[in-house]
C-alpha cells in the first residue's frame, strides 16, 4: 500500500471535497482517500499495482475537476526511441508519449515519480531527463484566469443594468449573465445532486434562478410600472465571483517550495559548464555553486569552501562553513565562496523534497475537530433549504399576503447568506497555514492530528542521552554535557505550566546531576526501554496528554505510545519513523515553540468556527426578516469567507 498526494483543480467550494472523496473511494485500488479543499489536494492510500490512473482522471474530469499532468522531456538516441516509447506506453501512470526526433515528451499522472525513477524504468536504455514540468503552475494560472474572466464578464454585464435601460435590454443582459458565467453554478448544482452532496452551488443556483425567472416573467407579461431585480442578480453573481477570486489568491503555496532551485550548473567531462534543469541531475554529477546560488540537490562538497545559510531548512540563523567532504543540503543558500559539489541524492530523495512531502501530507490531512464540522455541514444545507421554504410561506401567506415579490426576495436572501463557505474553511485553512508556518520554523508535523494533540499536551517527557544531553562522552570519562539550550527549553516549558519529566537509563547520581543543572525536579532513572513505554502508557491512563521526546532505537516504542512524539535531527531512523513531529533544527527551544504554535493554530480554528457560527446565527434571521436582500446577503457571504482566510493567515506571524 502506498500513499499518494494529488493536486486537484477546479474546486470552488468546501462541499467539492467530499464529492471528490466519494469519487476516489469508488476507484479500484483505493483503500482510503482524504480531500482538503483549502490545500487543493487529495491524499490516497492505494495499491499502485491495480490503480487505474486513466479511470481516476476520467472520473474526476467528468464531474468538472482536473488533475495536473506532469510533462517530462527525455533525450534518447534515435535508434532507441521506438523501444523507449513502447516501454513507456505500457507503464502504469503514463498519460501519453509524444515523439519528436531524439526527444520524447512523457506525460505522467502525478504519482510521485522523480527523474531517477524514469531513468530506472528505461534502463538499460541511455536517456537524459532535460526538463520536468509538474503542470500545476499552468493549471493554477488557468484557474485564476477563469475566475477573473467570470468576474469581469459578470461586472461588464451587470453595470449597464444599473442605469435602468429598457426592460427588454435588462432581460437580454441578465440572460447572458445567467447562462454565461452563471452556468458554473448550474454545473456545480448538478454535480452535487448526482453525488448527493448538497453544496453552495445549489443555494446560489436556486436564488439566482428565482430572481431571474421572476423578473423575466414581469418583463414579458407586464409592460408598465414594473420593478425588476436583474441588477440584484448581477450584483449577487459579481460579489460571489469576487469572493472566490480573492479566495484563490489567498491560498498560498506549500511552505519551503520556493526553496527548490530550477537550474544548476553541471560540470561536463570536457571541463565545460552547462546550465541544466535540476531534475536532469544524476547521482555522481559535479555541480558548480557560486555566491548567491541555492544548492540544487543534496551532495558532498568536492572542491572549494563556502559559507552556507541553512536557516530556512534548520532554523539556525548562523552561517555554516562548508569544506571539502562536508554534506550540503539542497535548498540552502550559498552566501559566499565558490565550490564544486558531487550530487548524492536527487529528486524526491533529497532532504528538502522529503520535508516538503511531509508538509504537504500534513496540510492535506484532517484534524479530528474537522469530523464534527463535517457532520454539522452535512445537515446545514438541507436545514437552510427548509428554513427558506418556511420563510417564503410565512412572508407570502401571513406577513405580506399575496406579495410574491417580497416572499421570493426574502427567500433568496436566506439561501445566499447561508452558503457555508466560512464553516467549511474554518479548520482546513488554519491547519494549512499552521503546518506551513511550523515548517518555516523547522518543525515538521506529520499530520493535523499531531498538531491538535500537541495543543492539549500537559506532560513533557524527555529522554536524557542524546536529547537533553549531547550524547558524547568527555575525555576524562565524566558524563556528557547538556545541550546548550536545554535549560532555556525547560524554563520555557515551565512557563507554559507543563509538567516535565526526565527518563534515563543511567545511574541515579548521573541522572540527578543533569536534572539539577536543567531545573528538572521529576527524574526517573535506571529504566529499560520497556519501562519507558509502560511509564508513558501509565501517564495516559491517568488522563494526561503526553509529549515524548527521544532520539534512539530504544526510545521508539515510547515515542509510538505517546499522544505526541518528537525527535531531533540526530535521531535514529527508528525514532524518526515512530515520531509524529520531526524537528529539523538541533535546538531544544524548538519544543516549546512547537507547542505554542499548535495551541495558536487550534485557537485560530476555534476563532474561525466561532465566527462562522455567529455569522450564520445573526445573518440568517436578518435575511429571514427581510432586512438583507440578495445583494447584501451575497456581500456578507463573500466577506465571511475572506474573513476566515485572513484570520488564518495571521498564523504566519503568530509565533516568532
Amino acid at each position: 500500500m502506498s500513499r499518494v498526494t494529488l493536486r486537484i483543480f477546479g474546486m470552488d467550494c468546501t462541499a467539492c471535497a467530499p464529492q471528490i472523496q466519494h469519487i476516489l473511494l469508488r476507484q479500484q485500488g483505493v483503500q482510503a482517500a482524504e480531500v482538503n479543499y483549502s490545500a487543493g489536494k487529495a491524499t490516497l492510500d492505494a495499491d499502485l499495482r491495480v490503480l487505474d490512473w486513466k479511470a481516476i482522471d476520467s472520473a474526476i474530469r467528468r464531474v468538472g475537476f482536473a488533475l495536473p499532468v506532469e510533462k517530462t522531456t527525455l533525450r534518447i538516441r534515435q535508434s532507441e526511441v521506438d523501444k523507449a516509447v513502447q516501454r513507456l506506453e505500457s507503464w502504469s501512470g503514463v498519460h501519453g508519449v509524444q515523439k519528436e526526433g531524439e526527444t520524447l515528451c512523457l506525460m505522467l499522472y502525478p504519482i510521485g515519480l522523480s527523474a531517477q525513477d524514469v531513468q530506472q524504468q528505461l534502463a538499460p536504455i541511455d536517456c537524459e531527463v532535460v526538463g520536468w514540468d509538474t503542470g500545476e503552475e499552468e493549471l493554477e494560472q488557468n484557474n485564476q484566469l477563469t475566475m477573473l474572466r467570470q468576474l469581469l464578464v459578470s461586472v461588464a454585464l451587470s453595470t449597464p443594468i444599473f442605469w435602468s435601460p429598457a426592460p427588454w435590454i435588462q432581460l437580454m443582459l441578465a440572460t447572458l449573465l445567467q447562462f454565461g458565467p452563471g452556468c458554473c453554478f448550474y454545473r456545480g448544482c448538478l454535480r452535487a445532486i448526482r453525488s448527493r452532496q448538497l453544496n453552495m452551488d445549489v443555494l446560489i443556483a436556486l436564488s439566482t434562478t428565482v430572481i431571474y425567472l421572476y423578473s423575466a416573467a414581469l418583463t414579458l407579461t407586464v409592460h408598465e410600472d414594473i420593478k425588476l431585480y436583474f441588477l440584484c442578480e448581477g450584483v449577487l453573481m459579481s460579489l460571489i465571483f469576487f469572493g472566490k477570486y480573492l479566495e484563490i489568491l489567498a491560498r498560498g503555496e506549500t511552505a519551503l517550495v520556493h526553496l527548490i532551485p530550477q537550474k544548476a550548473v553541471r560540470m561536463e567531462e570536457s571541463g565545460k559548464a552547462a546550465d541544466v534543469s535540476v531534475d536532469a541531475l544524476r547521482i555522481g554529477d559535479l555541480v558548480r555553486i557560486e555566491p548567491g546560488d541555492r544548492i540544487p540537490s543534496d551532495g558532498i562538497l568536492q572542491d572549494g569552501c563556502c559559507m552556507v545559510d541553512e536557516s530556512m531548512l534548520t532554523g539556525e540563523s548562523e552561517l555554516v562553513l562548508k569544506k571539502d567532504g562536508d554534506v550540503l543540503t539542497g535548498g540552502a543558500l550559498n552566501r559566499s565562496g565558490n565550490a564544486v559539489m558531487r550530487v548524492t541524492r536527487i529528486g524526491r530523495d533529497t532532504a528538502l523534497q522529503r520535508m516538503i512531502a511531509m508538509v504537504q501530507e500534513a496540510q492535506s490531512s484532517r484534524a479530528p475537530v474537522q469530523n464534527l464540522v463535517d457532520r454539522i455541514a452535512s445537515y446545514f444545507i438541507p436545514a437552510v433549504l427548509t428554513v427558506a421554504l418556511i420563510v417564503f410561506g410565512i412572508r407570502f401567506f401571513w406577513v405580506c399576503p399575496g406579495n410574491w415579490e417580497n416572499a421570493l426576495l426574502t427567500m433568496c436572501g436566506v439561501l445566499v447568506v447561508a452558503c457555508p463557505c466560512a464553516l467549511g474553511l474554518a479548520t482546513p485553512t488554519s491547519i494549512m497555514v499552521g503546518t506551513g508556518r511550523a515548517a518555516e520554523l523547522g518543525i515538521l508535523f506529520r499530520n493535523a492530528e499531531q498538531m491538535e494533540n500537541a495543543s492539549h499536551v500537559q506532560t513533557v517527557v524527555f529522554d536524557k542521552t542524546g536529547t537533553l544531553t549531547l550524547g558524547t562522552s568527555r575525555p576524562d570519562g565524566t558524563p556528557d554535557a547538556p545541550h546548550v539550550d536545554a535549560a532555556e527549553a525547560v524554563r520555557q516549558l515551565k512557563e507554559q505550566k507543563l509538567e516535565i519529566i526526565m527518563l534515563s537509563g543511567d545511574k541515579e547520581a548521573i541522572a540527578r546531576s543533569i536534572a539539577a543543572q536543567l531545573g528538572i525536579e521529576n527524574v526517573i532513572f535506571e529504566v529499560t526501554p520497556e519501562q519507558k513505554t509502560a511509564f508513558i502508557r501509565q501517564l495516559k491512563r491517568e488522563g494526561r496528554h503526553v509529549l515524548m521526546i527521544g532520539d534512539g532505537v530504544n526510545d521508539a516504542p515510547a515515542l509510538a505510545s505517546a499522544d505526541v512524539s518528537m525527535t531531533l535531527p540526530g535521531a535514529t531512523d527508528a525514532a524518526r519513523e515512530a515520531a509524529g513531529v520531526v524537528l529539523t533544527a538541533n535546538r531544544l527551544t524548538t519544543v516549546p515553540l512547537a507547542l505554542r504554535l499548535a495551541k495558536e493554530t487550534m485557537k485560530n480554528i476555534r476563532g474561525n468556527l466561532l465566527w462562522a457560527l455567529c455569522y450564520n446565527a445573526v445573518c440568517i434571521p436578518l435575511a429571514a426578516c427581510g432586512i438583507m436582500n440578495p445583494s447584501i446577503a451575497s456581500a456578507a457571504m463573500s466577506f465571511s469567507s475572506i474573513a476566515v482566510l485572513m484570520h488564518a493567515l495571521h498564523l504566519k506571524k503568530a509565533v516568532a
